[in-house]
């Protein structure tokens, strides 16, 4: 029985120009290797989300519903581009207030009266921009810009402390030493300055036990320690929060 031939539509030809894997191609347009090989396999449609990031990336645009001929691109086609539709540092600022505009208008229609989505809105813009990053894979890259712009804390981390979380030790760019002790202090630098996510995970991190101690009690049998204590870690939270969220101004009387 002769071999299938594999099916070869303008996505895969778009790849194969680009000499990237599906994985590669996938992570430059911030979507899962599976949407890539269903959309080229044919088992899915090439929707406006992924259209879009497609132009963003190549300049390549898929109309819906068109039957396109066979698509003759090069990485000379794509270098070309993406030197067109390059961002640098002195144009950031004008791609900035285009997004500042929408985003402000957004928030100002949710606070319009009867609508009352104020809170939630902001909420999803801050999900939203989250998402970004990890869809993209910029966490270290954020980290790299903060710490240029000197957004660091420097705190003293137990080793112990370290050695039992990951995400901080990685935060804090920890390098274990065999000689070191658990019960050591050490000083360390870590940035601040994005979603405070992180900070209030490791805070709950620091408090597990107590935490899962708690939880298997229902709220009337707390005792007072447990109940400052409780407070105590909430009001850490709560400082980490609130260092992130806008101020509100008061208006003088």
């Amino acid at each position: 029985m002769p071999k299938k031939k594999p099916i070869e539509n303008n996505l895969t030809r778009l790849r194969k120009a680009l000499d990237l894997p599906q994985s590669e191609f996938a992570r430059k347009l911030g979507v899962s290797a599976s949407i890539i090989k269903k959309v080229e396999s044919v088992k899915r449609p090439i929707i406006p989300d992924l259209s879009t990031r497609i132009f963003a990336e190549t300049g390549v645009m898929w109309v819906p519903g068109k039957k396109a001929k066979p698509l003759n691109y090069s990485k000379a086609d794509h270098a070309a581009w993406k030197q067109a539709a390059r961002l640098d540092q002195s144009t950031i600022k004008a791609a900035e207030r285009v997004i500042t505009l929408q985003i402000e208008l957004l928030l100002a229609a949710s606070v319009r009266p009867g609508v009352d989505k104020g809170h939630v809105v902001y909420n999803a813009l801050l999900q939203a921009v989250n998402h970004i990053k990890d869809e993209f894979r910029m966490e270290k890259h954020i980290d790299a810009e903060l710490r240029d712009r000197q957004k660091t804390e420097t705190r003293l981390y137990a080793v112990g402390e370290l050695r039992k979380n990951d995400l901080l030790a990685a935060q804090v760019g920890f390098k274990d030493d065999p000689k070191l002790t658990d019960d050591e202090r050490i000083p360390l630098t870590k940035s601040t300055g994005w979603l405070p996510a992180k900070e209030i995970f490791n805070i709950w991190w620091q408090h597990r036990e107590f935490l899962k101690e708690i939880i298997e009690l229902d709220e009337k049998d707390l005792s007072e320690a447990q109940r400052s204590k409780l407070a105590a870690i909430e009001k850490q939270a709560d400082k980490e929060i609130d260092a992130f969220l806008p101020q509100r101004s008061i208006a003088p009387t």
